[in-house]
This record gives C-alpha cells, sequence and structure tokens, in this order.
C-alpha cells in the first residue's frame, strides 16, 4: 500500500471515561441476517452520566422481532443514569478470576470502562441472538473501527494461522460474493495468503464503499491483538480498520434502517 491509512490510531486502552455510541444487532431466524435494531447512546455532561436506548426503523419494520422485556415500547426513548441491565449482563463480572485475561484478549487494560469493554466485545451470550457494536468514527476523511474477525472457527487452518501473526501485521479484505449467508461478505487473510474469517457483517460497508471507489488503497485492516488459543474462539483476533472515506459519501451507519423511532 502506497501509504498508511491507520496514522495515528487511539490506543487500544482506554484512558477516561468514553462518551459514544452502540447498536444492537438481531439476528433474524429466518434469513439469519443481523439486523441493526436499536442504540445505546451515552453522554456525560457536568460528572453525570446519562443512557438513552432507543429503537431504530429497521425494528418497527420487521414482522418478525419483538421487543426486548426491559424495553417493551418501540417509540419510546428509555433514559437511567445507569447502564441498562440488558447491556450489564452482557459484561463479565469484574470479581471472575479470568477477568484480566478476558480484558487482555479484547486489548484493553483491566481497569476499562464498561461501555468500552461492550463495544469491544461485542456483548456476546450464548443463551441469545443479540450482538453489540460501536459506531465507526469518522475524522480527517477516514472512518475507523476496531472488530473481532467473525467465523474463524468455520475456516479450516484459520486458529493455526492467526497464532503465527503478531501485531501490525496487514491483512487483506476479499469480497466474498458467493457467500450463501451473505452477498456482501468480506473475507480476510494474511500474508502467507491463509484465510482468517470475515468481517463483520454490520461493518462490510466500510470495505465495499471505498474498495469501489477508491480502490485497495482505500482501505487498510491490521492485527491489533491475537487472543490466546486456547481461550474463546471468538476472541481469537482483533482488528482495526481504517478506510478513506469519499467526501460525497453519507457517513457510515446512515440511512433509513439507522434512524432512532423515538424523537429526542
Amino acid at each position: 500500500m502506497s501509504s498508511s491509512v491507520l496514522t495515528d490510531t487511539a490506543s487500544s486502552t482506554t484512558t477516561g471515561t468514553p462518551t459514544g455510541r452502540l447498536y444492537v444487532a438481531w439476528r433474524d431466524p429466518v434469513s439469519r441476517a443481523m439486523v441493526p435494531i436499536a442504540r445505546l447512546d451515552r453522554s456525560d455532561t457536568d460528572g453525570t452520566t446519562t443512557y438513552e436506548y432507543r429503537y431504530l426503523r429497521a425494528a418497527a419494520a420487521s414482522d418478525r422481532f419483538r421487543a426486548l422485556v426491559g424495553f417493551p415500547d418501540l417509540r419510546r426513548a428509555y433514559r437511567s443514569n445507569d447502564l441498562f441491565p440488558f447491556f450489564e449482563n452482557r459484561l463479565m463480572a469484574r470479581t471472575r478470576i479470568d477477568y484480566s485475561s478476558y480484558l487482555d484478549a479484547l486489548g484493553l487494560a483491566v481497569d476499562a470502562d464498561p461501555f468500552e469493554v461492550l463495544a469491544r466485545s461485542e456483548g456476546r451470550r450464548e443463551t441469545d441472538t443479540f450482538e453489540v457494536f460501536p459506531e465507526p468514527t469518522l475524522s480527517g476523511g477516514v472512518a475507523r473501527c476496531r472488530f473481532l474477525v467473525h467465523g474463524v472457527r468455520h475456516v479450516p487452518g484459520a486458529s493455526a494461522a492467526i497464532e503465527m501473526l503478531t501485531v501490525g501485521d496487514q491483512l487483506a479484505v476479499l469480497p466474498d460474493p458467493q457467500n450463501p449467508a451473505d452477498a456482501q461478505a468480506v473475507l480476510l487473510r494474511d500474508g502467507d495468503f491463509h484465510l482468517l474469517g470475515w468481517v463483520p457483517r454490520y461493518l462490510t460497508e466500510l470495505v465495499h464503499t471505498p474498495l469501489k471507489r477508491l480502490g485497495p488503497d482505500g482501505i487498510e485492516v491490521q492485527v491489533e491483538h491475537v487472543g490466546n488459543p486456547d481461550g474463546p474462539v471468538h476472541l481469537r483476533l482483533l482488528c482495526a480498520l481504517a478506510a478513506r472515506w469519499p467526501a460525497d459519501c453519507a457517513p457510515p451507519f446512515r440511512g433509513p434502517d439507522f434512524e432512532p423511532v423515538a424523537t429526542r
């Protein structure tokens, strides 16, 4: 690549109380697609933290989605000074003996803020079909985010190849239009042409848009953390993505599906 997109990226550890936005995705039981159905906004003003949960229009448009128990009204904005139980229950307890190892696998410091842990870990639970993911940042014409590589367990040899990676290694993105589950799927491979897994579905726009408009120099993916091979497979590989974003394109995560149903 002629010039690096990933210059001056933020530290992988939390240095203060973050303010930001997380989205909730739900797996449609019929299409198997991950549908963004809600967003959680966090604001910090004069030492007071406020969380706001609102459903997205994509949730209201789905015939199969049912409102969550803690948020029964699709048209209401829910606010709290504490993290809602739906999200709190997706965090590993700090008292667990393996908590520090878990944070290390996410590339975070042991004192990382819970909101950042949610953003990095995807808030996955074995018992449901939801994931949590952060909104990419867009600054200076570059969209950035971090993500856990998906589907490692389904790629033969991926785990062994990941073990050979080091922080800072460049990974190539490969559109996977023949994927039977998702024609927009994007594979990742290392410098030795080993396939490693997929970019999460909710981030594939960040790959396809710059590739179509700017070519291969428009996107860069680097290894940020390699997890323990004996740990959870979904924590095996953490990457940082940076995409040169065309000035005439709407920012990522905009459009009707990402609009909240409730207005403030």
